[in-house]
């Protein structure tokens, strides 16, 4: 599912977190979804609640655009969306939130580490990394070392020409 079908679970995570992780923001966003996301929406919010709990955040602000990553040659290699910057009183990260119940291979996280590596630090260097998956409330610290190196954005380039060259195909 995309991510934008969220958007008001991610306006009710930064109530819920903004409110001292009590009050009943996520189930309002549970609650307000259409009858279709209703299902998917408990999950996430489920999730999020337990992520909340693990994490103790004390602030949450949305990043509104997506970044296009790039690499040293400037080639764009995806289009992807940092939805959330949380900070706790240890650590600041970016956070792309996977609302999916679909589980990620390794070749999937793999890329899925490199681009949120490359997107956060575009965003600000200073930002560690996640990737929060929205229905178990768990959470991937990605090492900016082991994920981004050569090989990895290597890896992420040729699967961003075969996406663009399958795309132009069927167009």
């Amino acid at each position: 599912m995309f991510a934008f079908a969220y958007e008001r679970l991610l306006t009710g995570f930064i109530s819920y977190v903004n409110a001292g992780n009590t009050g009943g923001a996520l189930e309002r966003a549970v609650f307000e979804s259409s009858a279709r996301m209703r299902p998917s929406y408990d999950a996430a919010a489920r999730g999020m609640a337990e992520f909340a709990r693990g994490f103790s955040p004390t602030v949450v602000t949305r990043r509104q655009r997506s970044v296009v990553v790039t690499d040293g040659d400037g080639y764009e290699l995806v289009s992807l969306r940092v939805h959330l910057l949380i900070a706790n009183d240890e650590r600041r990260v970016g956070a792309h939130v996977y609302f999916s119940e679909k589980l990620l291979s390794d070749p999937e996280l793999a890329i899925m580490d490199a681009a949120v590596a490359k997107a956060v630090h575009q965003i600000d260097p200073s930002l560690e990394a996640v990737i929060i998956f929205a229905r178990t409330g768990s959470v991937r610290f990605i090492d900016p070392l082991r994920s981004i190196t050569r090989g990895r954005l290597t890896f992420l380039r040729a699967e961003s020409l075969a996406y663009r060259a399958a795309w132009d195909a069927a167009a």
